[in-house]
């Protein structure tokens, strides 16, 4: 039965990053230092577990900084994380494994993380505590998860993936290829210095407020098929998150973006933590 319930999330991350090889280097290179809080440097020699890796590009990052890297995903985007990490090859294994029920010793690994993929499964804490077990002791890991947002975003948002849910994923990703103009116009709209000029770009995104404003336009269509289209998408709250860590047995719980620049003005939209394994 779970395996039933998690048809369309292989078929839509197969899908997505075997279509979407979205390698923009400077960024994933950025992204993985904000969310890990690690710098470059101290991923030299270390063993990693990649949660959810999707096409790879985090794997390819850390392991070109001389990690040694597992990186496991549901679906056939291993298929793309193999093809996207080849030339490290000697210090990355890609693997097919469920969070839910991940094929790992327990223990393993200095740093454990899942950027994004913890909301898209049936149990996110449930997710969380599987990887939890996966790091050593005086070990590190680090999630993203979306953040619960107010009642009447919540009550939008849901009422739009309500729909999507319904649509075929190969209908959602023509749709999304077809939103990248959309995403353009908002990001220009509510960047403008014309306070009447940002609230109607406010206005439209309420009407489209899963569509990316990305600056790149083939990252937009892959973000908003993503948004879109998968079955789970949970969203929690910073004390939420903490209580997950808490209960893991970490210590040191923090925000590694607090005081921190993102790469691209939107990428702060979620809850990150990190935490050192007792």
């Amino acid at each position: 039965m779970a395996n039933q319930a998690q048809d369309r999330t292989k078929r839509l991350y197969g899908l997505q990053w075997n279509r979407y090889r979205i390698v923009r280097s400077e960024e994933d290179e950025a992204t993985l230092k904000l969310k890990t809080g690690l710098t470059q440097s101290e991923f030299a020699g270390i063993t990693v577990l990649d949660g959810g890796c999707g096409m790879g590009r985090y794997a390819r990052v850390a392991a070109s900084w001389g990690a040694s890297v597992l990186g496991m995903d549901l679906s056939e985007a291993a298929c793309a994380a193999q093809d996207i990490t080849e030339d490290h090859a000697s210090h990355v294994q890609i693997i097919r494994g469920d969070l839910m029920r991940p094929p790992i010793l327990e223990g393993q690994f200095d740093l454990v993380y899942s950027i994004g993929v913890l909301d898209h499964t049936p149990d996110p804490k449930r997710a969380f505590l599987n990887l939890a077990r996966c790091v050593k002791p005086g070990g590190r890991m680090a999630i993203w998860v979306y953040q619960m947002q107010s009642p009447i975003v919540e009550r939008i948002m849901a009422g739009h993936r309500s729909i999507a849910r319904r649509l075929p994923v190969t209908w959602l990703e023509r749709l999304s290829r077809w939103s990248v103009p959309i995403g353009g116009i908002k990001r220009w709209l509510m960047g403008s210095q014309l306070a009447l000029v940002r609230r109607f770009g406010v206005a439209i995104h309420a009407l489209t407020i899963g569509v990316s404003m990305h600056p790149d336009p083939e990252v937009r269509a892959c973000d908003t098929l993503d948004w879109y289209a998968p079955r789970f998408v949970s969203h929690h709250t910073p004390e939420e998150v903490e209580l997950w860590f808490s209960e893991a047995g970490f210590k040191e719980i923090a925000d590694p973006t607090t005081n921190q620049s993102h790469f691209h003005q939107g990428q702060g939209q979620g809850v990150h933590r990190i935490g050192i394994k007792n």
